[in-house]
């Protein structure tokens, strides 16, 4: 992709109006010392000891948040708690202009994805909310919210146990300027395209994630698809297109948590902003390889930097 066809492409992303609906979340970091030698007074268990707490948009969050530093105008749909996390989710989606008038409020503890480090490694979750009962009240309402407004795209999320949006809505959704990321029911998702990872491919086909098989598979549902594939990049494949678009050699230690939802925020921007499919996959390749470069947290990517990246400069 030329200079100036980036250029046109980052310019027509700050026009566009974005919906994401899904999955809402808050990652939540904390630097984690286990070995004090410090004990409890009243348990006589030693005191671990949490330092640089931080928070970021996680699950559908994570998704809106890429678009907003690329400059889209998002539109959040989900639910949130009034607690501490939720308080923090509407403080962030503030901060970054996410309009956030149909994220409901409601009685259950916000999805939270607890995360301690250790050493710059990710140690067991600890997870907030996450199964509520209680996600789904709200999902007719807000499904038609979504109807009544008009948007350039539309992402669609599951990851939940207890997901937002069921199987039964997933089915009943048609939209050509929208893609689903669906942890689990991507089978439900037959009139909309799908982006999945490998694993996921694997578990749905019993079948490598090759180039072959990727393109039966779309042919077959005759709807998109793109596959992330990690270090071998990604593919999009519909009846009539097919692309791999390899990924940018790796600088140095990296981290893929949230890389999935970049891919998915950088192809959605690029083409609803008019960008081929072969310019979307490469600007989504840029935007993933600058966020899986930010460790202990859920990368993005700017316009800048992703300029700094296509005029072949690298990672710092």
């Amino acid at each position: 992709m030329k200079t100036d066809r980036l250029e046109t492409i980052l310019a027509r992303i700050q026009q566009l109006r974005i919906a994401v609906m899904g999955d809402f979340a808050l990652d939540f970091y904390f630097d984690l010392q286990t070995s004090t030698g410090e004990f409890s007074l009243e348990t006589a268990k030693e005191v671990h000891l949490a330092s640089q707490p931080r928070a970021y948009l996680g699950g559908a969050g994570n998704v809106a948040k890429n678009l907003a530093v690329l400059g889209a105008q998002v539109s959040a749909f989900g639910v949130r708690g009034n607690d501490l996390f939720g308080r923090e989710m509407a403080h962030q989606m503030a901060t970054l202009g996410i309009d956030a008038t149909n994220i409901q409020e409601i009685d259950i503890d916000t999805p939270t994805y607890s995360k301690p480090l250790r050493k710059q490694e990710e140690l067991n979750r600890i997870d907030f909310g996450t199964r509520s009962a209680q996600f789904q009240a709200q999902t007719g309402e807000l499904l038609d919210a979504l109807s009544t407004e008009s948007f350039d795209w539309v992402i669609y999320n599951e990851q939940f146990g207890i997901p937002l949006l069921q199987a039964q809505h997933i089915e009943s959704l048609t939209n050509p300027q929208a893609i689903a990321d669906l942890r689990s029911l991507g089978s439900n998702a037959k009139h909309l395209p799908l982006k999945v990872n490998e694993a996921e491919f694997i578990k749905i086909h019993s079948k490598p994630a090759s180039d072959e098989n990727i393109q039966i598979w779309a042919t077959s549902r005759k709807q998109p698809v793109l596959v992330t594939l990690g270090e071998k990049g990604m593919v999009y494949a519909s009846t009539e297109e097919f692309h791999h678009q390899p990924a940018l050699p790796v600088k140095g230690p990296i981290d893929t948590v949230g890389a999935g939802d970049m891919v998915v925020a950088g192809f959605s921007a690029a083409r609803a902003a008019g960008a081929s499919v072969e310019e979307a996959c490469e600007f989504a390749s840029l935007a993933v390889h600058i966020s899986i470069h930010q460790l202990g947290e859920t990368g993005s990517a700017s316009p800048d930097a992703i300029r700094h990246l296509h005029d072949g400069h690298s990672i710092t």
